[in-house]
């Protein structure tokens, strides 16, 4: 099964760097099938839009490439009014400082069981699995992430021991095989930024930076994590500044 163009037509549009840095964190997945699970009109990664009444937290620390990478949680500052990204936590699936960024939105899961997205992947229907709400880019466009002790055909490292991949293949393998040592959640889009972009947000105070935790993804309740990690990240930045 090929990949689909539609992804890349639209990264194009918006930017002919950050799909090519899209190409290249892809380049081994498949599309999996799509979902359609965001509404129309839906933009790249801007989460600027603050409430004058926001609660007050320590400021995130100063954006940098050392801060910014792959394999990074993005936990948006209780500042951030705008509905696509408002108490998110975003996993960084790609990150260049010349190219842009993408990432994964952990925390919000729909209602819309995987085995109706998927009919024909046998085994799902066995499974309770819903698809999550990944980003406001390419809704229709299904990626997943899998936790496995050993490295996946058609996928990408994130960090550890965690992957990405658009691989059909991979998912139909995976649940095949019955093997419980490996995890799985399947997202509909992805957020986006462009050169520069997310790095202005940081510093604007958008958004702390931790380092990702695989149990925030696969364990965590999807309603705790913003909370519990934003507490964690006001932690790290008063030790930083004592």
């Amino acid at each position: 099964m090929a990949m689909p163009s539609g992804i890349f037509r639209s990264m194009r549009k918006a930017s002919f760097i950050i799909a090519a840095i899209i190409a290249i964190i892809f380049v081994v997945g498949l599309s999996l099938f799509p979902a359609g699970l965001t509404p129309a009109g839906a933009h790249a990664g801007s989460s600027t839009v603050r409430t004058p009444d926001a609660p007050v937290f320590p400021e995130p620390p100063p954006s940098g490439d050392a801060l910014l990478a792959k394999g990074k949680f993005l936990v948006a500052s209780p500042s951030i009014a705008d509905p696509w990204f408002q108490e998110t936590v975003v996993l960084l699936i790609g990150y260049n400082a010349a190219a842009g960024a993408t990432g994964l939105i952990i925390n919000r899961p729909t209602q819309v069981p995987l085995a109706e997205m998927l009919p024909s992947v046998p085994g799902l229907k066995q499974r309770s699995d819903v698809v999550y709400y990944g980003g406001p880019v390419e809704g229709q466009q299904m990626l997943m992430l899998i936790r496995s002790d050993e490295k996946l055909e058609e996928s990408e490292k994130v960090f550890v021991n965690v992957y990405v991949s658009l691989s059909r293949n991979t998912l139909e393998r995976m649940i095949g095989a019955h093997k419980t040592q490996k995890q799985l959640r399947v997202y509909g889009g992805y957020a986006g930024w462009l050169p520069g972009q997310l790095n202005r947000e940081v510093s604007h105070g958008d958004w702390y930076i931790v380092n990702a935790d695989a149990d925030f993804i696969f364990e965590k309740k999807s309603s705790d994590i913003w909370r519990e990690l934003l507490r964690r990240s006001s932690a790290i930045e008063v030790w930083q500044k004592v």
